[in-house]
């Protein structure tokens, strides 16, 4: 395997749990900005007592899911393209396999 060939799937792997760490921070900070609205509230007696638990859990669980959908779609296309690319091979040089002959035009 070519050496750009693993780079590349090396860097569409980092691609995609870079975007799985974004997405999943999202979700989790959603959550607690959340938790501490309800908790103003609860505190104000505006609303029913709240716990971090009942906020928080559900909250990681949509971010571990969302998370890996978009990673893993990323990640599966990333190394389709590369896989696709890899087959394709390079192109010759100008002229022909051998050099010879007139130059190719675009």
């Amino acid at each position: 395997m070519r050496r750009s060939v693993k780079i590349a799937l090396v860097l569409w792997i980092v691609f995609g749990v870079v975007v799985w760490n974004v997405i999943f921070d999202y979700h989790v900070q959603a959550a607690a900005q959340l938790y501490v609205s309800e908790a103003t509230m609860a505190f104000r007696g505006q609303a029913p007592p709240v716990t971090m638990d009942g906020v928080m859990r559900p909250a990681i669980a949509r971010g571990v899911r969302g998370a890996s959908v978009w990673a893993g779609l990323i990640v599966v296309v990333g190394l389709a393209a590369v896989a696709y690319g890899a087959r394709r091979g390079r192109p010759g040089p100008p002229g022909g396999p051998d050099g010879t002959g007139p130059p190719r035009t675009a």
